[in-house]
């Protein structure tokens, strides 16, 4: 398994601005479920002007909100069978004042257990609720293969683990924006 983040030299000015007040709630593609309502848009933007075809050569992009895919990457998934664990919301971004639509909100609709929780360091995020979230600062994953090709981990939902499969095949593809780690020491 293998844990997806954003590439070390992703650009900051590259992180996509929700809209909050008029999308589907966030915490919505957290969830694992299918979320109703999706055929309509969900909107984004960047808070600065970027060059335009460096930023389009961005497969994987992150946001305040759910992470988006080009159609390219869309098409990958597809191609890799992913259509039934990521629901692929339209999604709409506003790149210096001109809006393109051929992206996606990626909704991830399996959860499962990742982390080697003996080798894992975290605290609780409340200290009254010991059980509840937790704040990790060292992530190892457990050495399984997991049921789903790509997937939210059950510890810390936010995080987004695959397949040592599926990490392959998104690597031969050449996606750019994400890379795939082991675990997490540094956070």
């Amino acid at each position: 398994m293998k844990l997806i983040e954003p590439v070390d030299n992703y650009p900051e000015k590259y992180w996509l601005s929700y809209d909050h007040g008029t999308n589907i709630d966030h915490l919505s593609f957290q969830e694992c479920k299918l979320i109703s309502g999706s055929d309509l848009p969900v909107q984004l933007s960047l808070k600065q002007k970027v060059g335009l075809s460096a930023f389009r050569k961005y497969d994987y992009l992150f946001s305040d909100g759910p992470d988006i895919i080009t159609s390219r990457l869309f098409n990958i998934f597809l191609g890799m069978g992913l259509e039934g664990e990521i629901q692929f919301v339209p999604a709409c971004i506003v790149i210096n004042g001109d809006v393109y639509n051929d992206y996606y909100a990626v909704n991830y609709l399996a959860s499962e257990s990742a982390f080697d929780m003996e080798r894992c360091i975290y605290k609780p995020l409340i200290k009254s609720l010991p059980d509840g979230p937790k704040r990790f600062s060292r992530i190892v994953l457990q050495d399984i293969e997991p049921t789903h090709s790509i997937f939210r981990a059950l510890e810390s939902m936010s995080r987004i683990v695959v397949s040592n499969r599926a990490a392959e095949s998104l690597q031969d593809k050449a996606v750019i924006g994400i890379c795939f780690v082991e675990g997490r020491d540094d956070m």
